[in-house]
């Protein structure tokens, strides 16, 4: 929540407000409830705009977009202290005992209390913001230290930025409570700092197209990314220098009075991603679109780690594997030394080093002819065959590479490298396989502990860990289990934490709570991002998403990842216990069967998500036309809730029409009300209620005309008329002749009758006859009470029947039947229909986006990428 940016040049820039808009808009999906943007021009004027929008309108607005200037102190917020209006907003320009300005992103838990302090201490305090505190108590804390040095050295860069190191470090440590990121500029000397306090922080360096130097900060590495792929890697509690001098890391370590700050040795380095993994593909208008287009590769690369790699290192495994360990030893060292520069240059040099090297040479020489395959193709076709971690490096080495074998070279360490990443990703899995295990015959629990989206995923893991592997597992939010387990953890559980950003507060919160405890309890996590706070400091086993960043708010390639995981460690697991000794001979045998044939389908899973996306396109249309408009819908799924929950929390996010997921034999037991003649109205039934009463309207006063009644009488009746909607007693102040003429002209059922519509619900079903047969049952009971039918499922003669057939009193049934690419297994279902309810959300997120602008609905906040009050990683309590 929230989205920082400090960026300073060593020289002027004319289009520094372009640059700005630019990077703000980058972070609009952390926030857009406010803008904000202070820049320092050439001679040291500080010019603050901010107000109360999206960056993606107010940069513009408040001239942002054309200042100039050589330090950026830019902020958009989502909103936590302080109401959404211009004084909350930030950063802040304080002056009150010396001039600073900042901003910050996070939450600061004693906001009221430190606010009071500040007050007390003689600060003008103008908002609620948690983000002003921040940079008053700073300035506090630097006016009182610059106060007590030599007044002859009160000026001089050196001894300021000293004296706001201690600062920082007695702000952080003694001070401010809470996760945080901030950025904190002294005018005067032009340095910036950029404070890691809990909340996501990443800094970067170079140089821009005219070779001046810049340093930039940032909550989100794709706004650095935008800037330069040379890196400085900071952790919880530091902060980075920036100044004329460069950059500089410190931390802090106890002193005789308190912490104080302490200069860290800290190398750049070259950022894995590159800008194409951030950047929106010209074939695609939202990054929610793209990021579901590409879950057939995100969910290709987890089945690739389950494989142990792909096909083609898997091939050159025997060669790798028997290497001399002095020239492996010697390969790795070098591949450590290319991945420890960042300049072109360096880059090239070492890879030249490597490739010509002895020892690179002689592991070529083992590997036969016929693997080499063809390296003479386009760099960029061959760049897309990359697949391991260090994909983005070495596609930056093809353009440099000076033959074929060069091209063959930067294969073989994409497959050393990948062979290394199967091989860690195996040891997780196996440290996972073996804590549930143990767990297991224990008699313990696993726990998975889990926000949002990350807990649907948790829930479809329970039903796979049920069906393949015949063991249990508990989801838990973790308000759950603060009141259903922090006083029955036991030593030997297992807790299990999913979350794609590994930040997220409530998540963050129990695994201190489990910590704490003192018990011996396994804490593993599977995570996206394996630098954050979760998967560094909370868990001893990590297993990576590998989904790459996801820059839409709602989540959909990291869910569809997650449950790819969950489904593969099911498959481990299940696997396990065939020898185990849990079964006897004939059900091991079965299980063994089935985890066998479905460890021999995996490999087609990313081929069955491409399928699904091409069959289903313009059904999916179809329904989202249906759909959009609607105020209220259930999705109701038969076994497989989880995707019933997780497309009802896509359509609430990004469409903003209420909608609930459930289990579909649960909706008869009071939802089911909802049904028929209800008082939820959307759109079309309120427009067909206004048409409908213009042409009562019409035809009174047509006739009352004929019977020649003036204007005043007209003007009665039209207004009696419209009383008579939601007043059955109206009328009163009519003549008894113009009462005679409303009663004769005005059905006042038959006016309110054009309200009601047939209620959408959408069934999700697999193909299992018991399941189907169910939900046969199911649209048959309600689409006769007031229904209309969506169907996500394989084909099915019965399935088709039932929500075809229109009901006998009913006319206006509607139905549409979204066929699933046939695989007769429930538990692909749950990977082909949410597939098709993500894409449902996003259709319908378009459809009524358009048809609200059209309207000039201002702030109606529906957009596939960035709803309104939605955060990617909610970071506060």
């Amino acid at each position: 929540m929230c989205g920082v940016i400090g960026l300073i040049y060593d020289e002027p820039r004319d289009d520094l407000g372009r640059i700005a808009t630019e990077l703000l808009k980058t972070l609009e999906y952390r926030g857009y409830d406010s803008t904000g943007a202070a820049i320092q021009s050439a001679e040291d004027k500080v010019t603050l705009r901010k107000g109360v929008g999206a960056p993606s309108v107010m940069a513009k607005k408040l001239g942002i977009d054309v200042m100039s200037g050589r330090i950026l102190c830019g902020q958009v917020r989502w909103a936590t202290f302080g109401a959404v209006d211009d004084l909350n907003a930030q950063p802040h320009d304080v002056t009150c005992k010396i001039h600073l300005y900042g901003a910050h992103n996070g939450n600061v838990t004693n906001c009221d209390t430190l606010k009071q302090w500040l007050i007390d201490e003689g600060h003008a305090v103008r908002s609620d913001n948690d983000g002003e505190m921040v940079v008053h108590t700073i300035e506090h804390l630097f006016a009182h230290r610059i106060a007590q040095t030599d007044p002859a050295k009160r000026d001089d860069a050196t001894t300021r930025r000293n004296v706001m190191r201690q600062a920082i470090t007695a702000a952080a440590a003694a001070r401010l409570e809470g996760s945080f990121a901030a950025v904190i500029v002294d005018p005067p000397t032009r340095t910036l700092w950029a404070i890691k306090h809990g909340s996501s922080l990443y800094a970067g360096i170079g140089t821009d197209e005219r070779g001046v130097r810049f340093r930039i900060a940032s909550s989100d590495l794709s706004s650095v990314l935008k800037l330069t792929r040379v890196v400085v890697p900071i952790v919880q509690g530091e902060f980075v220098e920036f100044s004329d001098a460069g950059y500089a890391v410190y931390g802090h370590e106890d002193g005789p009075d308190g912490p104080i700050p302490v200069a860290l040795p800290r190398e750049p380095r070259r950022s894995r991603l590159q800008a194409a993994d951030i950047s929106l593909l010209p074939s695609f208008d939202y990054f929610m679109d793209q990021e579901i287009a590409a879950q057939e590769d995100t969910v290709r690369g987890v089945v690739r780690m389950l494989h142990g790699g792909s096909a083609s290192t898997r091939s050159l495994a025997p060669y790798l594997d028997t290497v001399p360990p002095e020239d492996a030893a010697a390969v790795v060292a070098y591949l450590d030394g290319l991945r420890s520069v960042f300049a072109d240059d360096d880059i090239r040099a070492r890879f030249i080093d490597l490739a010509d090297s002895d020892a690179f040479g002689r592991l070529v020489a083992r590997i036969p002819t016929e693997l080499r395959g063809d390296n003479s193709g386009p760099v960029d076709l061959l760049a897309e065959k990359l697949t391991s971690q260090e994909a983005g490096l070495l596609a930056d080495v093809l353009p440099m590479t000076r033959d074929t074998n060069d091209r063959f070279a930067v294969r073989l360490l994409d497959a050393i490298i990948e062979r290394t990443d199967a091989r860690e990703y195996a040891t997780a899995v196996q440290g996972f396989v073996d804590a549930v295990l143990d767990a297991h015959r224990r008699g313990r629990r696993v726990l998975v502990a889990c926000c949002g989206s990350s807990y649907n995923a948790a829930l479809a893991g329970a039903v796979f860990f049920n069906e393949v592997a015949c063991l249990e597992l508990t989801p838990m939010l973790p308000g759950e289990f603060r009141g259903r387990y922090s006083r029955t953890i036991r030593d030997g559980d297992v807790v299990v934490a999913i979350s794609q950003s590994g930040e997220t507060k409530d998540l963050i919160d129990i695994m201190n709570d489990i910590i704490g405890s003192g018990r011996d309890v396994r804490r593993i996590g599977i995570i996206n991002n394996i630098n954050s706070t979760l998967a560094q400091e909370k868990t001893d086993v990590v297993i990576p998403l590998r989904c790459g960043p996801e820059i839409a708010v709602p989540a959909t390639k990291s869910f569809m990842n997650q449950v790819a995981v969950l489904y593969g460690l099911a498959l481990k697991v299940g696997e396990a216990r065939c020898g185990d000794g849990s079964f006897d001979a004939s059900a091991r045998a079965a299980m063994g069967a089935d985890v066998g044939a479905r460890f021999d389908r995996l490999h087609t899973l990313p081929d069955l998500l491409r399928a699904t996306f091409e069959s289903t396109d313009a059904a999916v249309d179809e329904a989202a036309q249906l759909l959009y408009l609607r105020p209220s819908i259930h999705i109701l799924a038969t076994r497989i809730n989880a995707i019933a929950k997780e497309g009802a929390l896509k359509v609430r996010e990004v469409v903003l029409n209420h909608t609930e997921g459930y289990e579909g034999s649960e909706f008869k037991h009071g939802p089911n009300t909802i049904l028929g003649h209800n008082t939820v109205f959307g759109p079309p039934q309120v427009r067909a209620l206004m048409a409908r009463t213009a042409e009562v309207i019409d035809g009174l006063l047509a006739k009352a005309a004929a019977n020649g009644k003036d204007g005043t009488s007209l003007r009665r009746l039209a207004q009696s008329v419209n009383d008579a909607v939601f007043h059955p007693d109206s009328g009163f102040g009519l003549a008894p002749d113009e009462r005679a003429l409303l009663h004769d002209n005005l059905d006042r059922p038959a006016l309110l009758d054009v309200l009601y519509d047939d209620y959408p619900l959408i069934y999700i079903t697999g193909p299992d006859p018991r399941d189907v047969a169910l939900t046969v049952s199911q649209i048959n009971t309600h689409k006769i009470r007031g229904a209309s039918t969506v169907v996500v499922a394989e084909d099915s003669a019965a399935l088709r029947l039932a929500a075809g057939k229109k009901p006998a009193d009913n006319d206006g049934y509607r139905h549409i039947y979204i066929e699933l690419p046939r695989t007769n297994d429930t538990l692909m279902s749950l990977f082909t229909a949410t597939l098709v309810l993500q894409r449902l959300a996003l259709k319908m997120s378009v459809a009524k986006a358009q048809y609200l602008n059209r309207l000039g609905f201002e702030g109606h906040g529906v957009h596939p990428d960035v709803p309104k009050n939605v955060s990617k990683s909610i970071t506060v309590d």
